[in-house]
């Protein structure tokens, strides 16, 4: 397979989304003529190992700064610097996030997406591995999901596809997007104007990294269907009468009542959920009385996490954790309310549903890694991988448009880089930066060559 790469079976592209609607569902290509403009797969990987030393410099000023979620304002002024640089058109969506545009202005047009935003951890990284000028400056704030590398390989992908502009037959949106830790900064970009761009959206593409052993730098990695879970959090005020700890009989004991809703939201992946759907629930606050050991308290708060691959068993978790949760406190004389928005600092925990591939744009992916990376069955670089319990707001992307979520390998141990995401020790694999920009340069080159058709 060869990128460039002509479409040999027919069909008819959407004239609004630039989608080919009567598309089969494997990629069927041949070789372009000599001569063609288009990036071939050799040349692509060989390009995006060029501006590897820019992608690194850039992902390391980022790590230094790191900003959590709708304050990404420093951030957001280096992607826009860099885009000027480039000469590249950019506008304000839902702010701090950036949407950069290339090509001929015209349909179809393919949408590459990177988060931005970091998390509230104290950096621990071994300095063996990563150098303590390297690390975080900001006391609290770390980039432990890769954020950092994503947007830094975005902006690699955006040098490659500028200087290439002339052979695009579509248009690009860089999407740099904030508040993905929980705030949908995806779907705020949504509303806030991109959904509605003209042209208008044809398919969607964004990876994560992914440092767990069952893809080791230098794989990608992905799945038609559902890759990611739906998930929501949960506070629950269970809500009692305290009093002196010497007459329990006088009081209603809010820890007592707490316990019982812990034990019994358990059930309800043990005995509620068909064994063959993937079902999350953990609570991880309890927060009950003061410093003072014989005060028993009148509230108690409990708080935690809900998951589900599926989003009919995802909404029915709404109703059955509050139904358990007040059943069981109820046994012990309490009451409860349940909150699914929390809020914290001002931002409420937004609930994301499942993220899920469309089949042929994950077939197609999959395709284009092949080539680009000379996958084969013996080296194993591109995986068909599981559906995991974590999510992304990447799905409200995939709910507009077919799209896919690409697992970018980083497993290293030579290089440290075995650390989980959201690990205060987690450190990004910068050996696999380049291979996540071809990615991105990889799937639009590969579409607009197809006329906008996944096969």
């Amino acid at each position: 397979l060869v990128l460039g790469l002509a479409l040999v079976c027919g069909g008819r592209a959407d004239a609004e989304t630039g989608v080919d609607s009567s598309a089969s569902s494997s990629a069927s290509f041949t070789t372009t003529t000599a001569g063609s403009d288009v990036l071939r797969p050799s040349q692509i990987l060989t390009e995006s190992a060029s501006v590897n030393d820019y992608v690194i410099a850039i992902r390391r000023e980022l790590h230094r700064n790191p900003e959590l979620m709708w304050s990404e304002r420093y951030t957001s002024s280096v992607i826009k610097r860099e885009l000027d640089a480039m000469r590249i058109t950019h506008k304000d969506v839902a702010a701090p996030g950036v949407v950069g545009i290339i090509g001929n202005g015209m349909a179809p047009v393919v949408l590459l997406r990177a988060d931005m935003d970091a998390l509230p951890l104290t950096e621990e990284t071994d300095v063996g591995n990563f150098p303590e000028h390297l690390r975080s400056q900001k006391t609290g704030l770390m980039h432990a999901c890769g954020h950092d590398g994503h947007v830094a390989m975005l902006l690699g992908a955006a040098k490659i596809l500028k200087r290439n502009e002339h052979a695009l037959n579509g248009t690009v949106y860089l999407v740099f997007q904030p508040a993905e830790e929980g705030g949908a900064g995806a779907r705020a970009m949504l509303e806030a104007g991109l959904q509605t761009m003209q042209p208008k959206i044809s398919t969607a593409f964004a990876l994560h990294n992914w440092p767990y052993q069952e893809t080791p730098s230098g794989t990608v990695g992905t799945k038609g269907g559902t890759i990611m879970a739906g998930s929501g959090s949960y506070e629950i005020t269970v809500t009692g009468a305290g009093g002196h700890a010497a007459v329990p009989h006088k009081n209603v004991d809010v820890v007592v009542c707490g316990a019982a809703v812990v034990t019994a939201l358990q059930t309800i992946v043990s005995r509620r959920v068909d064994p063959l759907d993937s079902v999350v629930i953990s609570t991880t606050v309890f927060q009950a009385g003061g410093a003072a050991s014989n005060v028993m308290a009148d509230t108690a708060l409990l708080a935690g996490t809900f998951r589900a691959l599926s989003k009919k068993t995802f909404q029915w978790l709404h109703e059955v954790i509050e139904h358990v949760a007040s059943s069981a406190a109820q046994t012990h004389g309490c009451t409860t309310d349940v909150n699914y928005a929390p809020t914290k600092d001002g931002v409420t925990r937004e609930e994301y549903p499942p993220t899920v591939n469309d089949a042929d744009a994950a077939r197609f992916a999959m395709s284009m890694a092949t080539a680009v990376l000379g996958a084969t069955a013996e080296n194993g670089l591109v995986r068909e991988v599981s559906p995991v319990m974590p999510a992304e707001d990447f799905s409200f992307f995939a709910e507009l448009v077919p799209s896919t979520m690409m697992w970018l390998g980083s497993y290293n141990e030579s290089a440290g880089a075995t650390w989980p995401l959201h690990s205060t020790k987690y450190l990004l694999d910068e050996n696999v930066l380049h291979t996540g920009t071809a990615m991105h340069v990889g799937y639009a080159v590969a579409f607009f060559k197809n006329g906008g058709k996944f096969s």
